[in-house]
Parts: structure tokens; sequence; C-alpha cells
């Protein structure tokens, strides 16, 4: 059965909590909102109930019902979780007081619906620190990235590296893009060949709402042209005039063998394809590419990061490569392009990197990256930087300048520091997404480091 946490508190307290909106006193923070859409809300040990809206904070001993609607929670060691609609997930202890001296710890538990983490420090130093509780069966951390739907039973998606699922019957272990299907708390978990399926925003006269459009205009509410696909803020959904841009290990299918491969990176306009709150394809005219194994997605509903862990492009219908490791960026293109002032861009979210030597055997990064955008929409410049640990070493850029065409941009070309490089390199492709270029999206990869060609994603806000 999934932990309770019991707190006590004395009335004055609690008067003085509620009147503030903030978590009660005793109930330590763990971390804030990225965004929520309809009636979510935060459910305190004794029942009391309080909405939250982006940047409210969720505490310890908390339970985040989102109802109708969905939310993505980042907690303060930099993991995050993404909440499908009908989804109760509870804080039972989380604790993280700034670095990892093992007095860190997080026990969730999902009493029931859908979630997507990309899990943060707590648990990578001891991985006995961190588990899911579901009264079916318990997950334990051994990677980074995992998918869980609970019903009646529950179906558990390891997106990288490796985790544990445990009930009375038995372990099964789960490596990158393997599946568990466990019936009941007293059936052993066993592998499926079918992936777990987040539910996708529902449609218009079905809870959340899409926006409206405005009559007698070309665009919504919100500013997306009417020619394009209209998301709920929660998710994006499939159809024409995304923007997209990725890097990738392009491996030649014909003729195989050593040295068939290339680090690479594609940017444009696409079709984009939506399944399960993640990109499973997208194409541009004859070409089209089609995700292998997905680690999972995040998204604001305006821009969509994310990582397959391989993928298949064709060119005309006929195989002409496959893709490994694809860290991409996907979302709603801006109408119009501001055309004076400038905008400071904030990280919030990314792909954790991956870095090869040969093309197939990677190192994977699993520290949280930093990074930030500096644009002048008059001069047409994006200057921008990036911090991104991985092999024990972090390696760092920054461009003072990059050339804003159209919508898209193009930055590095500018050394690469850390981690004993030498002669190492950069290289950013990007695009902005959203009224009024409110969001941008950029893939990256640096190249000459001791560890092989560096290559990730990550998205930004105004």
């Amino acid at each position: 059965m999934p932990n309770t946490i019991k707190l006590r508190i004395s009335g004055a307290a609690l008067l003085a909590a509620l009147a503030a909106g903030i978590p009660l006193d005793g109930m330590a923070t763990a971390g804030r909102i990225d965004f929520a859409v309809g009636d979510v809300r935060a459910l305190a040990a004794d029942g009391r109930s309080r909405p939250l809206a982006r940047g409210g904070d969720v505490a310890s001993g908390e339970m985040i019902d989102t109802g109708n609607g969905r939310a993505q929670l980042r907690f303060s060691d930099g993991a995050q979780v993404s909440l499908a609609p009908q989804t109760q997930f509870r804080i039972d202890d989380y604790k993280f007081a700034g670095q990892a001296d093992g007095s860190e710890k997080g026990f969730f538990s999902l009493l029931k619906g859908a979630m997507r983490t990309i899990t943060g420090v707590v648990g990578r130093r001891n991985r006995d620190n961190y588990r899911v509780s579901t009264i079916v069966a318990t997950i334990g951390i051994r990677g980074t990235e995992f998918s869980v739907t609970y019903g009646n039973s529950i179906s558990v998606t390891t997106g990288e590296g490796s985790n544990e699922v445990c009930n009375a019957a038995g372990c099964l272990i789960l490596n990158s893009g393997e599946t568990a299907f466990v019936a009941d708390s007293n059936t052993r978990p066993v592998m499926t060949d079918k992936k777990t399926e987040i539910p996708p925003p529902p449609v218009q006269g079905r809870g959340l709402q899409l926006p409206e459009y405005v009559a007698g205009d070309n665009v919504t509410q919100d500013g997306t042209p009417a020619g394009l696909p209209s998301s709920p803020p929660a998710g994006l959904t499939s159809g024409a005039g995304y923007s997209i841009t990725l890097s990738s290990v392009f491996s030649s299918i014909s003729p195989p063998g050593a040295g068939q491969w290339s680090a690479d990176g594609i940017t444009g306009s696409t079709t984009a394809t939506f399944s399960g709150g993640g990109l499973a394809a997208f194409s541009d005219g004859p070409m089209e590419v089609f995700q292998g194994a997905p680690v999972g997605m995040l998204s604001d509903g305006i821009i969509g990061w994310g990582r397959w862990i391989d993928a298949s492009r064709l060119l005309g219908g006929t195989p002409l490569d496959t893709l490994q490791h694809t860290h991409y960026v996907v979302g709603l293109p801006t109408p119009v392009m501001p055309t004076s002032g400038t905008a400071n861009f904030t990280l919030i979210g990314y792909t954790f990197p991956t870095a090869t030597l040969d093309g197939v055997n990677f190192t994977f990064g699993t520290q949280p990256i930093t990074g930030s955008l500096a644009v002048d929409f008059g001069a047409g410049n994006v200057a921008g930087s990036l911090g991104v640990p991985i092999g024990g070493n972090t390696y760092s850029t920054s461009w003072p300048t990059g050339t804003i065409t159209g919508t898209v941009f193009g930055g590095g070309g500018t050394a690469v520091t850390g981690g004993g490089c030498t002669g190492c390199w950069s290289y950013i492709n990007g695009f902005f997404a959203g009224a009024n270029a409110s969001r941008a999206g950029l893939s990256y990869m640096f190249t000459g480091t001791p560890i092989g060609t560096i290559m990730g994603a990550a998205a930004f806000s105004q």
C-alpha cells in the first residue's frame, strides 16, 4: 500500500497558511507548477484543497488532482513530472537540500491516472531513496525517464537506463524502450510489446476546450493562424505547419559498417504526428521520419521537446537511413515575427544529452543543463549560452550573435570549453514558436570533445 504522511500543525499556522494561499507550515516545499490547465488542485493530508496555477508551490505531503485538466511539476532537484487528466499523484515524502548528501528522498504515489517523468538528482546516489508506488506495484529508479499508466493494472515504459518494477509476486528490470504490464498486486510483472500510452489531450467539447476562433478573423484568440493545428495548453495535436529542429546520429542503412554514420540536424517546417503525448512522426514532402522507441515528451502546449532512442528515415517511401538518439523540439510557429525590441528567454525544458565517438556506443548525461537566449528582434540577432554536463564534465559555449531568418535562427560556430576540450566547436539550430515569438527551441551539437559529438535539445520561454 502507498505510504501516507500524517502531519500535525497548530490552528494559528493553519489559518495563516490558508490565508496566504501557500503550502501549510510544516509541509516542506517540494517544487513548483510549470503549467496547470483546468481545475488542477492540491489536497493536503487533512483533506483541505487549494487550486494550483503556474508558478505555484507544491509541498511534501500533498496530493495533486488534475481532474479534467493537466499539470507539469518541476521539483527542486530538477525532476519533471507531467500528469495527464484524471490523475491523482501524491508527494508522500520529499526532501532535497540542494545537493546529494544522502538525506535526499523522493517517495511518491500514483493513485490513479497517468504520468511521465524525467527524474532529477534524488535517487541518483542511492536508488533506494526514490520510488513511485501504486497498489499494484512499486517502481524503483534505475534510469532517468519513464511513463506509467494506472487503473486496475499498471503499464510502465522505461525511456532511458533501466527501472525496477516490483510487487508481492516478484520483480522485473526494464531497460531502455522496454515495457512491463502488471495485472494485479499478486501477479508477477511481465514484459509486453505494447508501450505505455499517456492519454492525449481532450478534444473540444470533452473537458478542456480548444481556443475559440475569432469571428471574421483568421487567427485564434491566442494568435495562432486558423490554418494551423490549434492545441490545448497541455498538448500538441497532429497537423501541418509545425516548426521542428533536431540533432541526431544518422547511420546509413546500406552498406552497413564502420564509418557509416554522421551527426547532423534538421530544421524547418513540418507536418507532425503526435501519439500518446509524444511526437510519433514528422514529414517534409517526400522525407518522412518515424520514431522507434520514444524516451518521452514534455510540452506546454506551444512547444514540446523529447528524444527518440532510434528512428527510421524514408525518402519517397524508400528507406534512407536510421537515426539514433534523436533530440527534438517541435512547436507551433510564430505567425508574425516581431521587428523591433529585445527579449530575454529562460530555459523551460531540455533533453538529457547524449555523446558518441563511433555512432554505436553512447555516453548519457543525467544532470540538468543550463542555458539562456537574448534576442534583438530589430537587429535580427540571437545571443545565447549553454552549459551541458555529461561524462563527468560540463561543456560550455556561448555565441554573441546568431542570425534570424524568418522564424528560424542559427548560432554557434564558437568554441566549446570544459572537459579537456581543444578545438571543440558548437553548432546551434533553432526556431521561434507561439504568438509574438513567446517560445524558442533549439538543437545543438558539440564536436571534437573527448567523448565525441554531444547532442541535445532545449526549449525556452520569454
